[in-house]
C-alpha cells in the first residue's frame, strides 16, 4: 500500500495510513501514518470498540495537513494493561533474574532489496534498465 500511497503522493493527492507493524511501515516510507502496537489483524483496535477505532482513524486523517515527509506518528494506546499478548508474535527470552522478555526474532529488515538468488538480482537489474520496472508498471507515473 505506500508503494502506491507514493505513487499517489507524487501527483497531488495526499494520503495516510494506519499501521501494526512499525518496522514494516518505516522500511516503507509512506508519507503519513500512524502506529497503533497491536496485534495484526486489528489495526482499529477490538472488534466493537467505536471509540478506539475512532480514536486511531481520527489520528490518521489528522496527518493529511502535514507536509512533514516520511512521517510515522507513534499512538499512545494499549492493547491490554500488559505485553504478555505478544506471547507467540515475538519470541520469549529468558532474563538472568528468571523471568523473560519479548524479542523481535523476525528477519531484520532493509532499506535497500534484498534478493534471495543471485539470479533475483540479475533479472531486477535487466527489469529496471533503462527506467521501466517491469514490477512498478501501472503506478510509476
Amino acid at each position: 500500500m505506500s508503494l502506491i500511497a507514493r505513487a499517489l503522493e507524487e501527483v497531488g493527492i495526499a494520503t495516510t495510513s494506519i499501521s501494526t507493524s512499525r518496522d514494516i511501515t518505516v522500511a516503507a516510507r509512506p508519507a503519513r501514518s500512524v502506529f497503533v502496537d497491536f496485534p495484526h489483524g486489528h489495526t482499529t483496535g477490538r472488534v466493537g470498540d467505536l471509540s478506539t477505532g475512532e480514536t486511531i482513524v481520527r489520528a490518521a486523517l489528522d496527518l493529511l495537513t502535514s507536509t512533514t515527509a516520511d512521517l510515522v506518528v507513534d499512538l499512545d494506546l494499549q492493547w491490554a494493561a500488559d505485553d504478555s499478548w505478544k506471547i507467540g508474535v515475538y519470541e520469549s527470552v529468558p532474563t538472568a533474574d528468571g523471568g523473560s522478555t519479548m524479542t523481535d526474532s523476525r528477519v531484520e529488515r532493509y532499506d535497500a532489496p534484498q534478493f534471495q538468488a543471485a539470479s533475483d538480482v540479475e533479472a531486477a537489474a535487466e527489469s529496471h534498465a533503462g527506467q521501466d520496472c517491469l514490477v512498478c508498471i501501472g503506478i510509476d507515473i
